[in-house]
């Protein structure tokens, strides 16, 4: 059981991996296909959470998205965002991860933070372009491509949206991106009210 796992975790890392690069191609493009709809956000920050940072494990990110929280985006470019933060939180944070949201105008701001080192301000436009690792040769600590931030702002921005990195407080990292906001389908608010 313990192989068969670590043979299901590399292959979801190889899968996140080749649709990452695929995407490039598309995205240079401007042919990324987006299929946007109003869906809840609070379930996918909690899926994709719980695939990163399983229970049990020797870390967890809470989420505190709350319920009602509806975009217009396309659900599976939301969640590859959500994925490639976490997995950033994952390798280059601290023992804290958390998914929060908040509404900014016509907007939902979600962020991504952690309580790690953060990223040196001489570094801080550099991390979204393709191919960009802050730590070089032996000194890296883990295998990424350096294209997840990259890919994150060009399906954001795809999507309506922008990305950006702040400094956390004390210490630490936050991702913010925005997804336009949207009303809860008749059927949500139909459903809740019964």
């Amino acid at each position: 059981d313990e192989f068969l796992d670590i043979i299901c975790g590399e292959a979801d890392h190889l899968r996140n991996v080749v649709d990452d690069v695929l995407a490039i191609p598309r995205l240079e493009a401007g042919r990324l296909l987006l299929d946007p709809t109003v869906f809840e956000l609070q379930p996918a920050a909690y899926r994709i959470a719980e695939l990163l940072f399983p229970h049990g494990g020797d870390r967890e990110a809470s989420v505190a998205v709350p319920g009602g929280v509806y975009v217009v985006a396309d659900p599976n470019r939301v969640e590859q965002v959500l994925r490639n933060l976490l997995e950033n939180a994952r390798k280059y944070g601290g023992e804290t991860v958390a998914i929060e949201a908040g509404r900014r105008g016509d907007r939902w701001m979600i962020t991504v933070s952690d309580n790690g080192p953060g990223v040196p301000e001489e570094d801080r436009e550099r991390i979204f372009d393709g191919f960009e690792q802050l730590a070089q040769g032996d000194s890296r600590a883990s295998t990424g491509l350096g294209l997840g931030l990259f890919i994150t702002r060009r399906i954001v921005e795809a999507m309506g949206g922008e990305v950006w990195y702040e400094p956390g407080f004390p210490r630490g990292s936050r991702f913010c991106f925005t997804l336009p906001a949207a009303e809860a389908p008749a059927t949500a608010t139909s459903g809740s009210s019964l």
